[in-house]
């Protein structure tokens, strides 16, 4: 089973490689990117577009982990209501 999944991962490396590669090559045109108050150097579509991808993942990984958060502290407060209220029913016991 180790072997199968150690061959599947340097597989779809090689994939992504190859796909990398392939976008680099098709995108090599230099563009420079315009901002309202500043103006970037000129590189390569395919490093702006990498770039991209890359800062939007960065903030949706800190967007899900801000709501994460917010659901984990609600999933505390509520287990401890919970347990509040099996404790004050008699005949009761906490759930662990």
């Amino acid at each position: 089973m180790k072997l199968i999944k150690a061959v599947l991962f340097v597989v779809i490396i090689m994939v992504a490689l190859i796909v990398g590669v392939l976008f680099s090559t098709r995108n090599s045109q230099a563009v420079s990117l315009d901002l309202i108050f500043f103006q970037f150097p000129p590189m390569s579509m395919a490093i702006w577009l990498l770039l991209s991808l890359a800062m939007g993942m960065v903030l949706c990984a800190f967007v899900y982990s801000v709501v994460n958060l917010k659901l984990k502290r609600k999933n505390v407060q509520l287990q401890r209501q919970l347990s509040k209220v099996n404790l004050a029913q008699p005949g009761n016991k906490a759930i662990p």
